[in-house]
């Protein structure tokens, strides 16, 4: 029965699971309601212990929008050759980082998460960590 509720075994659904919550945060970023966005993180801080607010959010898309004119959330941008999955050394985490899709296709900023898998096992849900929001340079 254990083994059944642990929603990190089958990969495939768990990296869904993980890139459905990656596109609801995206979209609060898009309609620029950083609030929503921020609800769907299971932390609220970065790995340094920074909070991430409204402010930093609309100041990370601020920079984005002075190269870019938006992030695309069509199907091209949801195809899964934008998100790559780095499973940690420790196995305790994984690493996403979501390719953020402008109408250009530079395709040169990502959103970066930590996946914590012990804590998503508990939830039976993906525990999301925003990392970064930044160029790829």
């Amino acid at each position: 029965m254990e083994a059944a509720a642990d929603i990190t075994r089958d990969t495939k659904a768990f990296t869904a699971a993980i890139r459905n919550q990656v596109f609801t945060f995206l979209r609060g970023l898009v309609n620029g309601d950083y609030e929503q966005a921020i609800a769907h993180l299971s932390s609220p801080q970065d790995l340094d212990g920074q909070p991430w607010t409204a402010a930093r959010l609309q100041q990370a898309l601020e920079a984005y929008h002075a190269e870019h004119e938006r992030i695309c959330l069509d199907p091209n941008a949801r195809n899964i050759r934008h998100t790559y999955v780095l499973p940690a050394e420790d196995k305790r985490t994984w690493r996403v980082q979501q390719m953020l899709v402008d109408p250009q296709e530079h395709n040169d900023w990502v959103a970066e998460f930590e996946v914590d898998l012990a804590r998503s096992r508990e939830a039976a849900e993906p525990v999301l960590r925003l990392i970064r929001i930044g160029s790829l340079a």
